[in-house]
């Protein structure tokens, strides 16, 4: 048999307090979004990327090098949309530009648009 909904619990209002909560809270389901927003970001970068250094033709580290160039244009395009202050959106402010530029999706997903592309435009 299945529990019954939960059912909100009531508010305690002689547990509130004057004291401050420190400089900033945060709501976990809020900075699990704006990740989740970053890493597709990153990811469409990434294919992006990949599809612009294949049919350019570049190889070896420099088209490494446009993958980072994209990744640090998107940094910068987020900065300006979060109004320079990342820090209300994420719990750190370097997460714009650390957080998955080295994962696997978003390296994978690079280098199969890469060698994709390289090949339709320049083999076949």
């Amino acid at each position: 048999m299945q529990a019954g909904p939960v059912a909100p619990s009531p508010l305690l209002s002689n547990l509130v307090s004057d004291k401050p909560l420190g400089e900033l809270a945060y709501v976990p389901l809020n900075i699990k979004n704006n990740l989740d927003v970053l890493a597709f970001n990153r990811i469409w970068v990434s294919l992006l990327t990949g599809v612009l250094t294949g049919c350019s033709g570049l190889t070896g580290f420099r088209g490494f090098g446009v993958y980072l160039l994209g990744h640090l244009l998107l940094s910068i395009l987020l900065l300006v949309k979060t109004k320079n202050a990342p820090s209300k959106y994420f719990a750190s402010s370097l997460t714009l530009l650390t957080s998955n530029v080295f994962a696997q999706t978003e390296l994978l997903t690079f280098v199969l648009f890469w060698t994709l592309t390289n090949n339709i435009v320049f083999l076949f």
